[in-house]
Parts: structure tokens; sequence; C-alpha cells
């Protein structure tokens, strides 16, 4: 392991210590409360509930799907703005949603490329070529030697 990995996991562990002190610590809390709570009512008294006023009202079992409804909202809205498109349709064959080679052009649209899913492939050996043969120029043409200060 390396000197950030070592530190990484004992972060990762005072924080799960630190996660595991805060919760026994809220349950002795219940408990005590919870004991104090038994010596107010005798033995076998029904013990009042705060807030609860005996309506069973509500909407059943529509209540649990709200709820889930609203997180598909949630995360449907994220996903919108952080995404491109919908998300289907032609996944890189011939022509439908996207960009660069292979995803909506072709030979009628007078790119020059036949798309398909190698098309990406050949773009980005042809744009790496370019980058290569560019930096060989600022770094002083192909007589250079690698490491070598350019003119």
């Amino acid at each position: 392991m390396t000197g950030r990995g070592i530190f990484g996991f004992f972060i990762t562990l005072l924080f799960v210590g630190v996660l595991f002190a805060i919760g026994a610590g809220i349950y002795q809390a219940g408990v005590a409360q919870g004991v104090i709570d038994a010596g107010r009512f005798p033995a076998g008294a029904p013990v009042p509930v705060g807030g609860y006023d005996g309506y069973h009202g509500g909407f059943g079992f529509l209540g649990l799907l709200f709820p889930l409804l609203f997180l598909f909202l949630i995360f449907g809205l994220v996903r919108a703005a952080f995404s491109r498109g919908r998300g289907w349709g032609h996944h890189g064959y011939g022509r439908g949603y996207g960009y660069g080679p292979g995803w909506g052009g072709g030979p009628d649209k007078g790119e020059g490329h036949t798309g398909g899913p190698e098309a990406w492939r050949e773009e980005r050996d042809r744009r790496m070529a370019e980058l290569h043969r560019r930096l060989h120029e600022q770094d002083g043409g192909p007589d250079s030697a690698p490491g070598s200060p350019g003119k």
C-alpha cells in the first residue's frame, strides 16, 4: 500500500469509529429516557405517544408511494440537469443522437466517414496523430531527441 492508501484507510477507520460512538451515545440516551419514563407510569398502564391523536385516516398504502415518486422525480431532475439527451436510442450505430464520427453523420451527410461502432477509434487515432505532430513541431522538429530543449 502507498502512504496515501494507508492514510485514507486510517481516516475511514476514524470516521467509522466516530459514527459508531455517536450512534452508541444516542442509543444510551434513549435507554436512559426509557428508564425515566418507566418510573412515571404504573406497570401495565398504556403509555401516551406524543403527536398521536388516534386518527387512522390518511393515504393507506399510497402513503408509501408518494415518497417513492418524489425520489424518482428528484433523481430524474438531477439526471436531466447533468446528462445529454434521454439516455436511450441509437447507441452509435448509424444515425441517431450524440456527436462525433459514428454518431449521426455519414457519407450522405458529406463528412466522409462511414460511422458505426469503430468510427470513434478512427477519430481518436486521427486526433492523437495530429496532437503528436503538433507537439513535435513545438519541441523543435522531428530531428530533436525526446526531452531535449527546442529551438
